[in-house]
């Protein structure tokens, strides 16, 4: 089916003749006033209480109900964890009303050991995305973000800054909805210094709509960090330790202050980590079938000296008009520097003689700075539905480098000696500038229309200078020293068109954008220019069939652009066998992805996915500039199919014992030819994750956690499964306002994931032992309101 023809086909169901309607505002709050974001209203007919509507309740507790037709009605509040309540009825005639605010009490049930007051589920499931909870989790404690996607339903993570959301490879990861416009290890970098304490939640949206920027072929992954939402001054302060192979710890706390219509908050952490690992690499070098060579490398690497600090402060204010100014900054700096030491044997086949051992030293000296500034502003008009938002984001970025490493090479066949030396020194800094402009009305009581622009600039300039070392002296190696700037811009217009009939909600949208970048080899004189405009159109159907059964479709399309790092023609050494370089006649990769998924309850949902993808980036290690060297280049593979199936189930055993379930079962292949190489590379994978909390008495709560991953293909390559245990409890003291935790990272685990690739004439085989067994201890207090 074609972009134009789908597009239709959903434009036209959004023309359909919708009959005049009623509306039914109100909000829910918790039994303390707090709003009581994600509680369920549902509004029922009367006499036989049919539903008429359902919706969830936004960040301040608002909701808003529709009914087709003049007559009474009741409206039922429900969370997980809360009791359920009807209201009074209602009679609707035309005009809006307001409901009366409501206050729902959480459900206690007190046992002889157990003492249980609910809380929602840690997964849930939305027409549009999957939210996990953070916040509310004991066992998000002591690990960073990196690490608490790697563990996530529904990702996979290949621990350098690049994910899949159910099997598809290209997500996008934001910060508060922000595209954070880093190369893979860069963004690594900034998650290893966020602190899964500092995250309210993770949003995956598979199949985003229009309203979203079209880049990231797999979909969205949204970090959202916590937010004061209590009123008056107080604050929270907190100390962690942990130990794994090594010591590691942090500290921590936040301030904020909250009256009438300000709001002022500022948090901040540091971190130090420490670890130890090592791993086997073997590679296998082919001549038409025949083994030449086979290289043999262990690698020991150590990290004693890694800090992360993070800052955070905003303030928001609520004019009396309904208008809401937001303005935020978040500081980020860390600095990372591990070393490793590295044997390396290799053989000559067919004779079977060892050849060569070599013994390298490799030290990393890398730092980053991260800042980004945002200010923000609402106008409401009358409704919900209708408003206009102005969005602007400034976000300077920096990387330092300083890299050695020293090879002692033993030739066993003469008995000589040499030593080889590389450094590599980069200077790297990048600048993002993007505003927006989003703006929605109602058109008539059940349908709306929006419409936004946004436009965003993004440059980069690294200077990379490489020595080497020849005969005891370090000269300068202007092969690969360089200097490389990039620049993409970005303009983009989108329209969605959204509205209910009866027991449909269905939304139609389509997006354009328009890109220029600007690749620069400063050193060598050569500039490549690409500009091209392209259409993303999206779509989604929610029928409820009643009110215990819903189903839901949508399609998007995406888009993938190469980065600085994909098309910049260098080299970097990595050791004294293994480098990279860019390919600067990568395309950009485009994917569609349609979705059909069911709803029972709001409890058990299950999702059938088909993404289909061309020009998929993919970094492929070949045989290098000569045997025994291997070198790794993106590509663009010409063909990507996935399927994926899923089930998420949240479940209540007991009343003081609630459980998470997610398994995804999903099949890859890719097809194509590189280099004149055909690949041909597919295969079925399965994930499951379960995740049981279990509330005692005495404010004491536990959590266990248990995952598991099958063998995943992307592009040539393929890991081995991985699973792992987590436990973690929390007992509340002083009143409530302190907490201890303790937490224990892989108690059960895969010690060594695997991986294999295989492309050309070269065979890669990789096993790693990380340090993925920690326990931690932290406490906390929280003080004033």
């Amino acid at each position: 089916m074609t972009k134009s023809t789908l597009l239709t086909i959903l434009l036209s169901s959004s023309a359909i003749g919708l009959a005049a309607q009623t509306r039914l505002s109100g909000k829910i709050f918790d039994k303390d006033g707090q709003p009581l974001q994600g509680a369920t209203a549902s509004l029922l007919s009367l006499p036989d209480s049919a539903l008429v509507a359902q919706a969830d309740a936004a960040k301040d507790g608002s909701f808003l109900l529709q009914a087709t037709k003049n007559g009474d009605y009741v409206i039922r509040y429900s969370s997980v964890g809360y009791a359920t309540i009807l209201s009074k009825s209602y009679t609707l005639s035309g005009a809006e009303q307001i409901a009366t605010p409501l206050f729902l009490q959480a459900l206690a049930h007190t046992m002889e050991t157990v003492n249980v007051i609910g809380k929602q589920a840690s997964v849930r499931q939305y027409a549009d995305k999957m939210v996990v909870d953070v916040e509310g989790s004991v066992l998000a404690e002591g690990n960073n973000v990196l690490e608490l996607l790697e563990k996530t339903p529904g990702l996979v993570s290949d621990g350098k800054g690049n994910f899949s959301i159910q099997g598809r490879a290209g997500a996008n990861v934001r910060i508060n909805g922000r595209e954070m416009f880093v190369s893979g290890e860069q963004l690594a970098s900034i998650l290893r210094g966020l602190q899964a304490s500092e995250v309210s939640k993770l949003e995956l949206v598979s199949n985003p709509s229009a309203r979203e920027d079209a880049s990231g072929t797999a979909g969205i992954i949204n970090i959202v960090t916590r937010r004061n939402r209590k009123r008056g001054f107080g604050g929270d302060a907190f100390v962690r330790a942990g130990q794994g192979r090594k010591f590691y710890g942090g500290f921590g706390g936040g301030l904020h202050y909250k009256v009438n219509d300000l709001d002022l908050y500022v948090q901040g952490n540091t971190s130090y980590d420490r670890s130890k690992s090592h791993n086997l690499t073997e590679r296998s070098f082919f001549n038409k079938g025949s083994l030449t060579s086979f290289q043999q490398q262990y690698e020991s690497k150590q990290l004693d000296d890694a800090s992360f600090h993070s800052v955070r402060a905003g303030a928001k204010y609520e004019f009396s008009d309904g208008g809401i100014l937001d303005g935020s900054v978040h500081w980020m700096k860390g600095n990372y520097k591990p070393y490793a030491s590295i044997e390396m044997d290799t053989w000559d086949y067919p004779a079977n003689i060892q050849t060569e051992r070599a013994l390298s030293n490799n030290r990393f000296d890398e730092t980053f700075k991260n800042w980004t500034f945002n200010i923000n502003y609402i106008n409401k008009y009358e409704g919900e539905d209708h408003f206009l938002k102005f969005n602007f984001d400034f976000a300077p970025h920096g990387n330092d480098y300083n890299n050695r490493f020293e090879t002692n090479k033993f030739n066993l066949q003469t008995n000589t000696k040499s030593v080889t030396g590389r450094t590599n020194v980069q200077d790297l800094s990048n600048t993002t500038y993007s505003g927006r402009l989003d703006y929605s009305k109602p058109i008539t009581d059940s349908s709306k229309i929006e419409l936004g622009w946004k436009g965003t600039y993004f440059y980069i300039k690294n200077d990379v200078i490489n020595t080497v070392l020849d005969q005891g002296q370090w000269l300068r190696d202007d092969a690969t020293s360089n200097r490389f700037q990039y620049t993409q811009h970005i303009e983009a217009l989108y329209a969605i068109y959204s509205g209910k009939y009866k027991r449909i909600e269905y939304q139609a949208g389509l997006r354009g954008e328009y890109t220029f970048i600007d690749a620069n080899q400063v050193t060598l004189n050569k500039k490549t220019d690409q500009s091209y405009f392209d259409l993303f159109p999206s779509g989604s159907l929610l029928y409820n069939l009643n009110d215990r059964n819903t189903l839901r479709t949508s399609f998007s399309s995406r888009i993938e652009r190469p980065g600085d790092h994909d098309i910049n023609v260098f080299r970097i050494y990595e050791d004294a066998y293994s480098y990279n370089e860019g390919n600067p006649d990568l395309k950009p990769e485009k994917s569609y992805i349609t979705e059909i998924g069911h709803g029972y309850q709001n409890k058990l949902f299950t999702t059938l996915g088909i993404s289909y993808g061309r020009d998929m980036i993919n970094w492929i290690v070949r045989q290098g500039d000569r045997v025994g060297e291997n070198l790794s280049r993106p590509e663009n593979i010409g063909r990507y199919l996935n399927y994926s199936a899923s089930v998420m189930y949240n479940q209540t055993l007991r009343s003081w014992w609630t459980a998470s379930h997610y398994v995804n079962a999903f099949y890859n292949n890719y097809s194509g030819q590189i280099d004149e190489v055909n690949l041909d590379s597919r295969g079925s994978s399965w994930t499951a994750n379960s995740r049981h909390t279990i509330q005692f008495k005495y404010g004491l709560r536990t959590e266990v956690a248990l995952y598991y991953r099958s063998g995943i293909t992307t592009g040539p390559s393929r890991t081995d499964k991985r699973y792992g245990l987590d436990l973690a409890a929390e007992k509340k003291m002083f009143g409530d306002r302190g907490m201890i935790k303790l937490a224990a990272n892989g108690l059960l685990r895969n010690a060594n994931p695997r991986l294999v690739s295989e492309y050309g004439d070269l065979k890669v085989f990789n096993s790693d032992f990380p340090d993925n067994r920690k326990v931690l201890l932290s406490l906390s207090y929280r003080f004033g309101k």
